[in-house]
């Protein structure tokens, strides 16, 4: 199947750039070198697992999108080469960090950060369909990736932050501060969906696929539909706002195991989303 390969490799990108660019907004003062170590290191195993399957298996959009086939290749080098520097400087990164060699740290993974957001930017070019070219609703899938690895990103890290708490001794501000910047990454989600919704229904943007079907439950895809919207957004802010009053009040193990539930959550969710996506050629 054509769209296991694309599910995964998909996936896998965004967590990994996500993972790292919500690594360069914390503090290595504080946080100490084995978590930028451990972070670099999931960031390269991930991209790494991508790339062998953008290697091992042939993937081709369907028909419907109406994709260029010189416009897919270019696009497609691009981000492949800004995938490959981007991994490349991880992992320069996460040996940096196994060797003590803190200098230039921040910046070095702000411009890893920078390189993967490039690499999103033109998988986004790569992958959008015919109904999303022209305008500034051509980069819009672009916006729809970026959002998409921060919202998995910042679920995943502080997720990892949260056990730090169990064998480190941390101001427990930090995970009030990682909560907040859960909240705000999950709003930035919620925009950008809703402008996807914006664009295909309200705005005119035309789709092979009949958009209202997929509000219609037992009908075409809205059973996915629906998982997706209440699994993967409803669920995780709700849990924001639990792991960010928990984290508040200083109870950092149930702050922690409400951000493994939502974990779990906004994976289910965003891979449901690429399936949609994939299907209909609507992103959600």
């Amino acid at each position: 199947m054509f769209n296991i390969p694309f599910f995964l490799s998909l996936f896998f990108y965004q967590l990994s750039i996500g993972v790292v660019m919500v690594l360069g907004l914390m503090p290595l003062k504080e946080v100490d070198r084995e978590f930028y170590r451990i972070s670099s290191g999931l960031s390269v195993l991930l991209t790494s697992l991508a790339l062998g399957l953008e290697f091992l298996y042939h993937f081709s959009l369907p028909e419907s999108f109406g994709v260029l086939a010189q416009d897919y290749a270019f696009f497609r080098q691009l981000s492949l080469a800004f995938l490959i520097a981007y991994n490349l400087m991880v992992f320069v990164l996460y040996i940096r960090m196994r060797l003590n060699r803190l200098a230039y740290a921040k910046l070095w993974v702000r411009l890893s950060a920078l390189l993967g957001a490039f690499s999103l930017i033109f998988l986004g070019l790569t992958y959008r369909s015919q109904t999303l070219m022209g305008g500034m609703k051509g980069l819009f899938l672009s916006l729809d990736f970026i959002s998409a690895a921060l919202f998995l990103g910042v679920f995943m890290l502080a997720m990892v932050f949260g056990h730090w708490y169990l064998v480190k001794s941390m101001p427990k501000k930090l995970l009030k501060r990682m909560a907040e910047i859960v909240i705000v990454f999950l709003i930035l989600r919620l925009i950008v969906v809703a402008l996807g919704f914006w664009l295909h229904y309200a705005h005119g943007v035309a789709s092979d696929y009949d958009f209202n079907k997929l509000f219609y439950f037992f009908e075409g895809h809205g059973l996915f539909f629906w998982q997706r919207v209440l699994v993967g957004l409803v669920v995780p802010a709700g849990l924001s706002y639990m792991i960010w009053h928990t984290a508040k009040l200083g109870a950092n193990q149930s702050a922690t195991g409400l951000l493994y539930v939502g974990v779990v959550f906004v994976i289910i969710g965003e891979m449901l989303g690429q399936y949609l996506f994939l299907i209909t050629g609507i992103p959600i």
